[in-house]
């Protein structure tokens, strides 16, 4: 019997290795991660919820808050709460987003503005209600013109501010692009009270928003 259980443990860690992909520092990264094809693009189909870069080192966490004098890259909860992450995923400032290590998982990269620019225009008339999730169970009312018709399942995560506040949440989700605008990135946002995907350089690199993976 306890044999079998040795033989039943070695087998379950070759599977794991098989079905994953080992980076550089050895971090196991599964293959299997969920995705939507919309137009000639490949996303995620969540919001990023990793703590490490794709070499496996660990990516700092704001444990008191996102200020204007902190310029290391992190993430945090939305309101420092947990409760947030089972559904909108965790939020990184720009200078995680920056960082050559990638906190994408391996084979994904952060969208540029040009990758937002293709689906806002694939999309094209009310690209944001496509892109949102229907109803009114994470979304606030109205959610105008919602129907998720891309899959994306876009969600109102809000932000994190500069000075640790939190803001938005239900009403608007934001997601960075990894092209630089001066002294912030571009980033597009989704809005209950509108169908469209609202391109933004209002958004400092110290503050906290979503990240939606795209493929290599």
């Amino acid at each position: 019997m306890k044999k079998a259980f040795i033989y039943f443990f070695i087998g379950l860690l070759v599977s794991q290795k098989i079905n994953g992909q080992v980076v550089p520092q050895g971090f196991l990264v599964g293959n299997d991660v969920p995705t939507v094809t919309i137009g000639t693009q490949v996303w995620m189909k969540y919001n990023l919820d990793l703590e490490v870069y794709q070499d496996g080192t660990n990516i700092e966490r704001a444990n008191l808050a996102f200020t204007r004098s902190v310029i290391l890259p992190s993430w945090c909860y939305y309101n420092y709460d947990i409760a947030n992450d089972i559904t909108y995923g965790k939020l990184y400032n720009g200078y995680a987003v920056n960082d050559s290590r990638n906190i994408c998982p391996v084979g994904f990269r952060i969208p540029t503005r040009a990758d937002f620019n293709t689906l806002n225009s694939f999309l094209g008339t009310n690209a944001g209600g496509k892109l949102k999730e229907a109803g009114l169970i994470n979304w606030a009312s109205p959610n105008t013109g919602a129907t998720n018709s891309s899959g994306f399942t876009g969600l109102p995560g809000g932000y994190m501010g500069d000075a640790g506040s939190s803001s938005n949440i239900g009403l608007q989700g934001y997601f960075w692009t990894s092209t630089s605008n001066g002294s912030t990135n571009y980033i597009r946002y989704l809005r209950s009270g509108d169908a469209l995907f609202t391109e933004s350089t209002g958004f400092v690199l110290a503050g906290g928003a979503s990240v939606r993976c795209i493929k290599n």
